[in-house]
């Protein structure tokens, strides 16, 4: 064995995380191994339980990741006013529908390919959809406050988050109904994106 190269500590933990991703999407979660991923990195058993306490675990920490840096991207969109309105409302259903695509790929909902237990996902899809309501919330008034979309359903800045969140909750609850329980892919977006351009037409 080559002799493993000394890194920081979060820079250590920060490739296990890459390695796991990329073999969690390329192989399906039941098919990788600790074992797997201890020999990608070079490491040694009491490296990996040093920053993981199980397979289960750097799973989440793998999507934790995923969506925390795509999170980032959506957030520095809808907060960027450079950039259009509408012109930002395209880019955000863009990468929405580029993230989909990824996210079933590398974290696959269907039982032959990955973690039985889907609460894991879900879970983790659940809390970054939180993560996003404040900053959708925000772009929901900013719409709002230029006429650059109407405000049929009465949104205030003290219903704004409530609205935000029973919208982008129920997106993702349409467009991964199917998909959830291992029956079929997710949803095009395509039909959702049109609900939501009815609600603020």
């Amino acid at each position: 064995m080559a002799n493993r190269v000394s890194k920081a500590p979060e820079e250590r933990k920060q490739e296990f995380i890459e390695v796991a991703t990329r073999l969690f999407a390329s192989k399906g979660y039941e098919k990788v191994s600790v074992r797997d991923i201890l020999a990608e990195v070079n490491g040694a058993p009491g490296m990996f339980y040093y920053y993981f306490k199980s397979k289960e675990d750097i799973f989440l920490a793998c999507m934790e990741a995923y969506f925390s840096e795509r999170l980032k991207v959506k957030v520095d969109l809808l907060k960027n006013k450079d950039i259009a309105y509408e012109e930002r409302i395209k880019i955000l259903r863009e990468l929405i529908t580029k993230d989909i695509r990824s996210f079933t790929h590398s974290f696959d909902f269907s039982a032959d390919h990955s973690i039985t237990d889907n609460s894991y996902r879900l879970w983790e899809l659940t809390h970054y959809i939180g993560r996003f309501v404040e900053a959708y919330a925000e772009f929901i008034l900013e719409g709002i406050e230029t006429k650059k979309i109407e405000n049929h359903i009465g949104v205030t800045k003290e219903n704004a988050r409530e609205i935000a969140a029973f919208i982008l909750y129920g997106a993702i609850g349409t467009i991964y109904s199917d998909a959830k329980n291992g029956k079929d892919e997710p949803h095009s977006p395509a039909s959702v994106f049109q609900v939501i351009g009815r609600i603020f037409a």
